[in-house]
C-alpha cells in the first residue's frame, strides 16, 4: 500500500513537471528581424539616410567594413542612421551593414554615386626644340585609372604612360619643318587634350600669346622649349616710362632676339622680334615667308598689304616693318595680343591730321596759330597761360565754325619754360604737340569693361597710313610712323566732364635714329612715358 502510494506520488509529480515543461515550450518565440530597407543608393555628397529596425527583440546591433572611413551607424531607438562622407572619387563605392537580433540578421546594400570625373593635365602643351629631349605631364584624376591615346603614329617621339604622369622622349628633328602631335587623356567622361610641338630648323619664328594676365611660366616654356634662352629681364618702372621685359636670344639665323613687355606684369603689350641686316630682309621678302605666316593661322588684315597680319587662333595682330635703308636694313616683327572686339565700328573716311605745318617749327609761334585760326573761322575757347611764367602761353584751344569734320575741337599745346625739364631756347612759344577732339567716342575706341582700346577699323586706317602700333600705357595708345618721325596718340580724355576721343600729334626724330630695332622700340617708348608725362602736367585739358 505504501509502495502503491509512493508510486502514485512519483507519477503525478512527474506530470507536473511535463505540464510545467510544455508551457514554458509554448511560450518561447523565434528571434524575427524586419528592414524597412534593403538596398540603399547615398548622393555623391554628405548624405544620410534611415532605416527602420522591427524585432521582437530588446536589442540589436548593426556594423559594416567601412564603419569609421567613409560611413557612420548610429542605432537610435528602433531606427538605423546611416551617415556617408563625400565620395571625391570618380567611381561608385558600395559596402554593406549587417543587422543582427540574438540570431535574426538582414543585410543592407549601399552604393554611393561617384564624385564627377576630374582629369587635368600639366602642362597641356609640351615643347620641344630641335634637338629633342625629354619632359614630363603631370595627370591628376580621381579615377584609378585614364586612357592614354595618340592622334597619330609618330616614330619621333617615345611615350611612357604612369599613374600619375606622362613621359616623352623627343628625337631630334633635322628637317626645316616643325611637327605636331596631339594626345587624349581620358577618363570617364572626361578628355583632355596634350599638344607637343617640336622645331624644326628654325627660319622663320612667331611669338606665343602670354596670356592676360601675363603667363610667365608660358613664356619661358614656349622659348626654352624651341631652344632660346633668356638674355635679359628687365623690371617695369612706370615712373620712366619703362615697361618689364624678357628679351630671349632665339635658334633662328634670322630673327636672332624676341622680347616680350608688359607695363606693369598683368597687362601685355607687345612681342617684338627683329632681324638684323639684308639677309632678314630678303628672307621676309621671300614668298615662304608669307607661306609661312599662312600655314600658322595668319592671314592679312588688307589683302593688298604685306605689313599687317591677324591670328584669330592665336588672338595676336602682327605688324611686319621692312627697313632697306643704308646702315639699317632689317626686319621688325611686333605681335600685339587683342582681344576681340565687341560689335563694328565704323571710323573715319581718311584719317584727320592737325595742321602739321605748325607742328613743332621753329619759325611758327603762338601768333601764327592765331591766324591760323581765325583764317578758318575758329573761336577761341580756352586759353592756358604757364603757371610758372605767367607771360607764356600754354594751352590754347578753338572751337570749329561751320565745320563739317567728325571732329568739334581743335588745341595745341606749346613749348614752354619747364622747371622739371629743359626747352631749346628757340622753340619756346612753338607748338609741340597738335590735338584733335571728338565727340564720338567710336570713331576710334570701343569699351572693354573699364578699358578703352582702338578699334580695329582705326587701327586699319592708321596702318594705310604708314603708322606702326608702338605700346599702351594706360588709357594712352601710341603709333608711330618713320617716314615723318610722327608719333599719334589715341586716348580717351574728359572734356568739360563728359568722355571724348583725342588724337595727339607730336614728330618724334630722336625714336628713328638707331640702328638697331629693337632699341629704336625702346626709345619709342621712352618718348610715349616723355608724352604721358605731357599729359598729366597738363591735367586741365580741356574745358570750355
Amino acid at each position: 500500500m505504501q509502495i502503491k502510494r509512493i508510486l502514485r506520488s512519483l507519477f503525478l509529480g512527474g506530470m507536473v513537471v511535463m505540464v510545467a515543461s510544455c508551457a514554458k515550450e509554448d511560450i518561447f518565440e523565434e528571434p524575427t528581424l524586419v528592414l524597412s530597407e534593403n538596398n540603399l543608393t547615398f548622393a555623391k555628397g554628405l548624405d544620410e539616410k534611415t532605416i527602420s529596425i522591427t524585432t521582437n527583440q530588446s536589442n540589436w546591433v548593426a556594423s559594416s567594413p567601412q564603419e569609421g572611413k567613409w560611413l557612420s551607424i548610429v542605432q537610435d531607438g528602433n531606427d538605423l542612421k546611416l551617415k556617408v562622407t563625400e565620395n571625391k572619387f570618380g567611381e561608385d563605392r558600395q559596402t554593406y551593414v549587417l543587422v543582427n537580433a540574438n540570431g535574426a540578421s538582414g543585410k543592407i546594400n549601399l552604393k554611393q554615386s561617384a564624385a564627377d570625373v576630374v582629369l587635368d593635365v600639366m602642362p597641356d602643351t609640351v615643347y620641344f626644340p630641335r634637338e629633342g629631349g625629354s619632359k614630363v605631364v603631370d595627370v591628376t584624376t580621381n579615377t584609378t585609372a585614364y586612357d592614354l591615346v595618340a592622334e597619330d603614329e609618330a616614330d619621333w617621339l617615345e611615350i611612357t604612360k604612369g599613374e600619375e604622369e606622362v613621359k616623352l622622349k623627343a628625337q631630334p628633328n633635322d628637317t626645316n619643318e616643325p611637327r605636331t602631335l596631339k594626345l587624349f587623356a581620358k577618363s570617364g567622361n572626361q578628355a583632355k587634350e596634350i599638344v607637343i610641338k617640336q622645331a624644326g630648323k628654325l627660319t622663320y619664328i612667331l611669338a606665343i600669346n602670354p596670356g592676360n594676365p601675363v603667363d610667365v611660366h608660358k613664356i619661358m616654356s614656349f622659348e626654352l622649349g624651341r631652344g632660346s634662352y633668356l638674355r635679359d629681364y628687365q623690371n617695369a618702372y612706370p615712373q620712366y616710362g619703362m615697361e618689364e621685359m624678357y628679351t630671349f636670344v632665339t635658334a633662328s639665323p634670322i630673327f636672332t632676339l624676341i622680347q616680350y613687355s608688359t607695363p606693369d606684369g598683368i597687362v601685355p603689350s607687345s612681342i617684338v622680334t627683329v632681324g638684323d641686316g639684308k639677309k632678314a630682309v630678303k628672307a621676309c621678302k621671300s614668298s615662304d615667308f608669307e607661306k609661312f605666316l599662312f600655314a600658322n593661322g595668319y592671314r592679312r588684315v588688307d589683302p593688298n598689304s604685306k605689313k599687317d597680319y591677324i591670328s584669330d587662333k592665336e588672338m595676336l595682330k602682327l605688324n611686319v616693318t621692312i627697313s632697306e635703308k643704308s646702315g639699317q636694313e632689317g626686319v621688325n616683327m611686333t605681335f600685339r595680343p587683342f582681344i576681340k572686339q565687341d560689335a563694328p565700328h565704323p571710323t573715319f573716311a581718311s584719317l584727320p591730321y592737325c595742321p602739321l605745318e605748325l607742328l613743332q617749327k621753329e619759325n611758327k609761334k603762338v601768333a601764327d596759330v592765331e591766324a591760323y585760326e581765325r583764317s578758318v573761322g575758329s573761336q577761341e575757347t580756352s586759353r592756358i597761360m604757364n603757371e610758372n611764367n605767367p607771360s607764356e602761353v600754354e594751352i590754347l584751344q578753338y572751337k570749329m565754325a561751320g565745320n563739317t569734320q567728325p571732329f568739334y575741337s581743335r588745341g595745341y599745346i606749346f613749348y614752354d619754360t619747364n622747371p622739371k625739364g629743359s626747352v631749346d631756347a628757340k622753340m619756346l612759344g612753338s607748338v609741340e604737340t597738335g590735338i584733335l577732339l571728338f565727340e564720338d567716342m567710336s570713331l576710334g575706341l570701343w569699351k572693354n569693361g573699364k578699358d578703352w582700346l582702338v578699334t580695329e577699323e582705326l587701327t586699319e586706317l592708321l596702318g594705310k597710313e604708314g603708322f606702326i602700333y608702338i605700346k599702351t600705357s594706360g588709357t594712352n595708345h601710341f603709333f608711330g610712323r618713320e617716314s615723318d618721325r610722327l608719333v599719334i596718340s589715341v586716348t580717351p580724355i574728359s572734356d568739360d566732364n563728359r568722355p571724348v576721343l583725342a588724337l595727339l600729334f607730336s614728330y618724334r626724330p630722336e625714336v628713328f635714329k638707331s640702328n638697331s630695332l629693337i632699341e629704336r622700340t625702346a626709345v619709342l617708348r621712352k618718348t610715349s612715358a616723355l608724352m604721358m608725362q605731357q599729359l598729366k602736367r597738363n591735367k586741365h585739358l580741356f574745358k570750355h
